[in-house]
């Protein structure tokens, strides 16, 4: 008997060039409001999932472990637990699966994976990998990090990111990088999911410019997390001079810092985010919930 299989989408893209604050709005629209979601992170503590505002039940985190490298598994079984609980109907009947990767995967090997899984195969099957690049720190990222080269080539669509940061000449440059790509452009998470969908029906992306590392489906990254615990912060001007203060010590190694901090007297924590190639922290309230208080780094090794 033929089984119709469950599309899967995935959406990855470097450290910092906007991806959860895109999908966070598509979790909110039609196909992805029906969806299952399943975020990657590798740091100790997970702090996307609490920050995407996801309404639906079927949702999984896979915390430190890059799904490309030792998290295959996890991945595999995180989408066998998924289909059980949903044909035994104890959560919601999902129609796909939207999965978001760390800033550093390589979608090929995750592709490969679902696709040498006997299970998950007769299941599941690949509808779409979405990549984001930030506009202004395009040129920079291909250039230094194979990992963002591999996810470009590992695309189905591009959506550049953070476009009204950037300028014509940075907007220029990447365009003149991803020619032959399906591209659509972002500012502020703008790009509707329908918007995003349809570019998967254009004629098949063949991006020229782009250099990557061999495929395999066992390698690493030369990064490294820590998670800094911090039990409250006094107010939000102190947890910004801290912050300030981390990344001085660490300079240029310092590619990623995110986190949840609770604030003294107040029932509220302060969401910081920041990618390497920021001016400053952005750092915000949001509602308390059970994530660990503190800063997760993402250090070049």
């Amino acid at each position: 008997m033929h089984r119709e299989r469950i599309p899967v989408y995935v959406v990855t893209g470097f450290l910092g060039s906007g991806k959860s604050t895109l999908l966070s709005r598509w979790l909110k629209q039609a196909p992805f409001s029906d969806a299952a979601l399943i975020v990657n992170e590798i740091g100790e503590v997970g702090i996307d999932h609490a920050t995407l505002g996801f309404a639906g039940d079927a949702s999984m985190l896979l915390a430190d472990a890059c799904v490309c490298c030792s998290g295959l598994p996890a991945l595999n079984e995180a989408l066998e637990q998924l289909f059980w609980a949903r044909l035994h109907r104890s959560i919601a009947r999902f129609k796909m699966v939207v999965i978001e990767t760390t800033g550093l995967a390589d979608p090929g090997p995750l592709a490969a994976s679902l696709s040498l899984n006997a299970f998950v195969k007769e299941r599941y099957r690949i509808a779409g990998t979405f990549t984001t690049i930030s506009a202004p720190h395009a040129a920079d990222t291909l250039t230094r990090y194979a990992e963002a080269r591999a996810q470009l080539k590992g695309a189905d669509a591009v959506i550049v990111t953070k476009t009204d940061l950037a300028n014509d000449e940075e907007l220029a440059a990447v365009q003149a990088r991803l020619r032959g790509a399906r591209v659509a452009h972002s500012a502020n998470g703008s790009l509707a999911l329908q918007d995003a969908l349809a570019l998967l029906s254009l004629p098949a992306p063949a991006i020229e410019n782009i250099a990557a590392l061999p495929f395999s489906l066992t390698h690493s990254h030369d990064a490294q997390t820590r998670f800094i615990p911090i039990d409250e912060a006094r107010d939000i001007d102190a947890l910004d001079a801290q912050i300030q203060a981390i990344r001085a010590q660490h300079g240029e190694s310092l590619l990623r810092l995110k986190g949840m901090v609770r604030l003294k007297d107040s029932d509220a924590l302060a969401l910081v985010q920041y990618a390497r190639g920021d001016a400053s922290a952005q750092i915000t309230e949001c509602p308390a919930n059970a994530v660990r208080s503190g800063l997760t780094l993402i250090l070049k090794a």
